[in-house]
């Protein structure tokens, strides 16, 4: 089985992997088994991601929320704002963690799974079936400051004229074209499976 999370392995099976490939999807956050029979696509969660950050930052500063009414006396009507904003920004932080650890797919010879948005689709392999890949630039300005840059990739399964998001990933802008490049792989690989 060929693993894009360690890219030292090496492969005997069909589908190979070059090393570049397995750098960037390291880089992406991103897990990939691919063999004969399975495919299997993972994010992976790293604290020390730019995202994942803000997700901490929106947890912690919820749970301050939560207990700071609670260590200097206030008013009631401020205690109840404080805990019911913390509790929604504590509940926002966890589902963005938990929808960022199980979103995926899976292809084995008969059937796709994916996860996306926390809602889980199983389809049957068919020849009408087939992915296709879109990018797009955000950019989050910010007043006096150079603002952040990143690259979306996503991933749609096509059956006839429908298009279903499957898979999306997202790097800074610096590394675009590793992004696409990703992208352009995992549409390969993907794609195979549709075919055989």
């Amino acid at each position: 089985m060929a693993s894009l999370d360690n890219h030292n392995q090496t492969t005997e099976t069909l589908t190979t992997i070059n090393d570049d490939i397995l750098k960037i999807a390291n880089q992406a956050c991103l897990k990939i088994l691919a063999d004969d029979k399975l495919v299997e696509i993972k994010h992976k969660f790293r604290f020390g991601d730019k995202s994942n950050l803000g997700v901490m930052f929106f947890f912690f500063g919820g749970l301050f929320l939560v207990i700071a009414p609670f260590i200097k006396t206030s008013d009631t009507t401020t205690k109840i704002t404080a805990i019911v904003l913390g509790l929604l920004l504590v509940v926002f932080a966890l589902f963005t963690v938990i929808k960022q650890v199980v979103d995926g797919l899976q292809i084995n010879e008969h059937i796709i799974t994916f996860r996306h948005n926390l809602k889980q689709t199983t389809i049957p392999l068919s020849g009408n079936l087939k992915v296709k890949m879109k990018t797009e630039v955000m950019e989050i300005k910010r007043a006096g400051t150079l603002g952040t840059d990143f690259i979306i990739v996503t991933h749609y399964l096509q059956d006839h004229h429908i298009e279903t998001p499957i898979l999306k990933f997202q790097m800074d802008k610096a590394n675009a074209d590793n992004a696409k490049i990703l992208g352009n792989e995992l549409t390969k690989i993907i794609n195979a499976k549709f075919t055989k």
